[in-house]
């Protein structure tokens, strides 16, 4: 039985250790570097498998190796993966990580451009929670989401969201306020929070959590506004913590703690991630 179904971006993550600076160099000698599944419905789904949750991933990936990997992976990981190979190139992100926990990303969407709602069987969307993550990246199954998503509603599941709005990247406004209408959690960074701030009122009702990274985070449910400090630690891995946020975040409300709980879990759990590498 699922728990939770993942869905929406799947991509190899190649990763730096964590380094002070490139400055003016050509090339620079790092120490240590890894491969794993990335993607922020994919890192959402292993962590939730991490927590004990029966989880479920939808998505794409190409075949070739790096689809092979994931899909080893994500077996190893314990989660179901109910991934379409579609002929094409995996989807792969580069990361340069930096010790003040910031990153540079270079990422090839791959075959998560195509991603569409044609790819996924709606009897596959299981468990009382659907999560949905890399929307901004996934142009093609973008436009049919508020009509998949109104389908699901229509299950009484609890859905969650996370934009995943980077920087420099186009965002289109009223067709992300068509999909927040069916949305019950809302996972936001500060920018993008910033970004549709004027609107809050669309969220009315739901239940918003903003990330804060190193400064903690807030949830706003029901005018309730509840804050959790950050804490300063040794930085290893920041890529990936904000999905492992959202995952013990998920975690926590589908056991029924109350918010404050959620946020204190989901702090903890992506502070134990970036201090791993």
């Amino acid at each position: 039985m699922i728990d939770v179904t993942s869905i929406g971006d799947v991509n190899v993550d190649i990763l730096t250790e964590v380094i002070d600076e490139i400055g003016e160099v050509e090339q620079k000698l790092i120490e240590d570097v890894k491969m794993k599944v990335g993607g922020g419905a994919a890192n959402c789904a292993v962590w939730l498998s991490k927590l004990g949750m029966k989880v479920r991933l939808i998505g794409v990936v190409g075949n070739d190796k790096f689809g092979e990997f994931i899909k080893e992976e994500l077996k190893r990981a314990g989660v179901d993966a109910k991934l379409k190979t579609v002929n094409g190139r995996t989807g792969i992100t580069i990361g340069i990580q930096f010790r003040d926990g910031t990153k540079k990303l270079l990422t090839f969407r791959g075959t998560n451009k195509i991603f569409s709602i044609q790819h996924l069987n709606i009897s596959d969307v299981e468990g009382e929670v659907i999560h949905f993550a890399g929307y901004n990246l996934l142009e093609n199954l973008r436009k049919d989401l508020p009509r998949l998503l109104e389908e699901i509603k229509k299950k009484d599941k609890i859905i969650s969201f996370d934009p995943d709005l980077k920087a420099g990247m186009k965002f289109e406004k009223k067709e992300f306020f068509e999909v927040t209408k069916f949305i019950d959690v809302v996972f936001l960074n500060e920018r993008e929070a910033f970004l549709i701030s004027e609107n809050f009122d669309w969220f009315k009702g739901r239940t918003i959590v903003v990330k804060r990274g190193r400064n903690g985070a807030f949830a706003i449910e029901n005018g309730e506004r509840i804050e959790v400090e950050g804490k300063e630690v040794e930085v290893k891995n920041p890529t990936g913590a904000g999905d492992v946020f959202d995952a013990a975040f998920l975690h926590h409300y589908y056991y029924g703690y109350d918010l404050r709980e959620c946020l204190e879990f989901a702090n903890e759990e992506a502070i134990k991630y970036i201090q791993s590498f």
